[in-house]
């Protein structure tokens, strides 16, 4: 967890205990939730992304892009790469090799992608886009009723994502084909807070459901191999 005053704090704390474990100092940022690897512990904030050691706290590395804020957004690791959202006021921002943090890329997004093994699955500007993550390909645009405004999921081969409407869309991880939809009676909204770069609900997955959040009810899906 992160946390703001003179500067800013990164805190690590014993799930078991409750006990404070170590800290780290970034660069005023307050608002980014890690993402923890095996040997990564990864935040994001305006211009600044850091990796530090999971078991005590020292810094592996990080990237200055020249500026620094409060605020920050929650990035990703996949495939061996860091996604973070490091620009001031968007999800978008750069991609770095999770080991060494070399700059490997930017990319575009209005909420945190889903990224699986080949194809990553951005939203941008409302429209769901499959890019191929080898070469930047757009390979499927989706835009279904105009209202994306949450971050989409990927399980088993299959991409969700709702929005304002309250319209629920499954579609074909490699296509982009709608294999099937359900209004949820209620608009799935990002519920942000902070510096409005953070997603306080979203659509979530495990266990073999797939749980959605729209207006005031919680709804869950029992997932299979074909939704």
């Amino acid at each position: 967890m992160a946390g703001a005053g003179s500067g800013g704090t990164l805190y690590a704390v014993d799930q078991t205990s409750g006990a404070l474990t170590w800290t780290s100092l970034v660069e005023n940022g307050n608002n980014s939730s890690p993402s923890v690897t095996a040997d990564g512990v990864y935040v994001s904030y305006p211009c600044q992304t850091y990796d530090f050691r999971p078991l005590t706290g020292e810094l592996v590395w990080n990237d200055n892009a020249g500026c620094e804020g409060g605020g920050g957004a929650t990035g990703l690791v996949a495939n061996g790469v860091v996604y973070s959202p490091n620009l001031p006021s968007s999800y978008g921002g750069a991609s770095f090799d999770a080991e060494t943090g070399v700059l490997l890329g930017s990319y575009g997004a209005n909420a945190p992608p889903a990224i699986g093994s080949q194809m990553g699955y951005f939203l941008q500007g409302g429209t769901l886009r499959a890019i191929t993550l080898s070469n930047n390909t757009i390979q499927w645009s989706f835009v279904g009723d105009g209202t994306f405004t949450t971050a989409p999921i990927l399980v088993n081969g299959y991409v969700f994502i709702s929005g304002d409407s309250g319209n629920l869309y499954a579609l074909d991880a490699t296509t982009g084909a709608t294999l099937w939809q359900t209004n949820l009676g209620g608009a799935l909204t990002p519920g942000l807070f902070g510096y409005g770069l953070i997603q306080a609900s979203g659509l979530s997955a495990g266990d073999g459901l797939l749980v959605v959040p729209a207006g005031n009810k919680l709804t869950a899906f029992t997932l299979s191999t074909n939704p």
